[in-house]
């Protein structure tokens, strides 16, 4: 057994906790035996959670895990622009103020959207070579993207997942400089961090192979489909592997860490934009539920 501690990172609101639970889980399950610490940033938590929270701890002997309570400086920052799409809000902003937080002898930090399913173990992320580097990422090759952001690298990245060299990081003094940006940007940029993160590093990252971060649509029948590389599946969009109308081979991965997780009560939710509800209806007419397709 490796002693090399593997450092996860996540950012969630209150109702993101027991989905952030359910990726520990899942990272327990990919990496058994494997010494893990998990670093929390939430913008609350209730109390269950945190019972569950501590239960998890006793359960797996070889996690640690660290809770931070980040609402105050969210309260700091400016609010979440009135026409973001609904999927975002402020708690996406933690990744950038976690870096700042973690404890001194972290040096590699691999930060993940609770909406991510691990397919395999990630152990080449904590032996990735970032050379001056701060962070490594998924590039997406977006020219629009790029445009709007006037980057002239002409790289852009997606910041679902993030490995972070974090001496790098803070003595580029990052967490800073993106929140500046995004203080004073905050009325513009339609994918709020993720764009300050971009603008402010205009290409600096090492390039990921896609395979850690790759996008699916969980209730589209047309955009379902990734390779058996893929290590890591980011379900992008409205729908989540938690709402109903999730197609059936990505249900079945997901809720087998629901199972194994102390969220085993977690139900699904209701999808709640109208192209969410018009897929859920679609694919629940492709798995032969006539009554929840009318539905």
């Amino acid at each position: 057994m490796s002693e090399q501690v593997y450092h996860f990172g996540f950012g969630v609101d209150a109702r993101y906790v027991k989905y952030a639970g359910v990726l520990m889980t899942n990272l327990v399950h990919q990496h058994l035996g494997q010494p893990l610490c998990f670093h929390l940033a939430c913008d609350g938590i209730g109390e269950e959670d945190k019972r569950r929270l501590d239960a998890f701890t006793m359960l797996y002997r070889n996690v640690e895990l660290y809770i931070y309570d980040m609402t105050k400086m969210l309260d700091r920052l400016n609010q979440i622009r009135s026409d973001a799409p609904q999927r975002l809000h402020r708690s996406v902003l933690l990744r950038v103020l976690l870096p700042a937080y973690v404890p001194q002898n972290v040096e590699r930090l691999v930060y993940m959207d609770a909406d991510m399913i691990c397919l395999r173990p990630l152990d080449e992320l904590f032996r990735l070579e970032l050379g001056d580097n701060a962070v490594a990422a998924v590039s997406i090759h977006s020219a629009k993207n790029s445009a709007a952001l006037k980057l002239s690298s002409g790289r852009y990245f997606n910041a679902g997942l993030l490995v972070m060299a974090v001496p790098v990081w803070r003595s580029r003094e990052l967490t800073q400089r993106v929140v500046d940006y995004y203080q004073r940007h905050s009325e513009n940029p339609p994918l709020l961090e993720q764009d300050a993160l971009n603008a402010v590093l205009d290409g600096e990252f090492t390039e990921l192979d896609e395979c850690f971060n790759f996008l699916v649509e969980v209730n589209n029948p047309l955009t379902i489909k990734y390779p058996e590389t893929a290590a890591v599946l980011h379900c992008v969009n409205e729908a989540k592997a938690w709402t109903k109308g999730c197609m059936p081979q990505i249900y079945a991965l997901y809720w087998r860490y629901v199972r194994l997780s102390l969220w085993h009560d977690l139900q699904p939710s209701e999808p709640n934009t109208a192209k969410a509800v018009f897929l859920a209806g679609v694919t629940a007419e492709l798995n032969g539920e006539k009554d929840d397709a009318i539905k």
